[in-house]
């Protein structure tokens, strides 16, 4: 159940810095409104020039600036990754919550960080992106990753370890 839920973060990861490498005009403005885009449910978008992989900074395959309809497919890749991340996190939780012990310590983790990212999420688009939302968003993503990734290492089975050689231990 982590690893899934490790790459469904790192895919929204990917969209995130998308998102923030957009270059003039980024794509973190595209969207003013929530929980529409632009007044619509699924406004225009263009997804082809929104994803072209090799590109300069801000600008489309062809070196002109991103379109605004590029901007908004940016965009709404993010929105629906936050909704297919979102409950697969909540499953998690809940799942850590009912093996008790200190696993349950990581659930509540877990949920504060979700909370943490839906409203520093919500923030950077209802108040038009200010500076502490969009740090808040990014530096709760990064703890998402970490707090994942030391929940995939301590859920892996632990290999038996060999002993070493020592020549102090050794009989004389």
């Amino acid at each position: 159940m982590v690893a899934p839920t490790l790459i469904l973060v790192v895919n929204a990861g990917s969209s995130s810095l998308k998102l923030r490498l957009s270059g003039p005009g980024d794509a973190v403005l595209a969207c003013s409104d929530f929980p529409t885009c632009q007044g619509a449910w699924w406004p225009d978008m263009d997804i082809a020039q929104g994803f072209v992989v090799r590109r300069s900074l801000g600008s489309s395959g062809s070196d002109a600036f991103l379109p605004f309809a590029a901007l908004t497919a940016i965009h709404m890749a993010h929105r629906l990754g936050a909704l297919l991340l979102l409950p697969a996190l909540a499953a998690l939780a809940w799942r850590l919550r009912r093996a008790g012990g200190e696993a349950r310590g990581w659930a509540i983790g877990l949920a504060v960080l979700m909370a943490w990212q839906a409203g520093s999420g919500l923030g950077n688009v209802v108040f038009g992106w200010p500076l502490l939302a969009a740090v808040a968003h990014t530096a709760g993503a990064a703890a998402l990753v970490v707090v994942l990734t030391v929940l995939l290492v301590r859920s892996a089975p632990m290999r038996a370890t060999r002993t070493c050689y020592s020549p102090a231990a050794a009989p004389t």
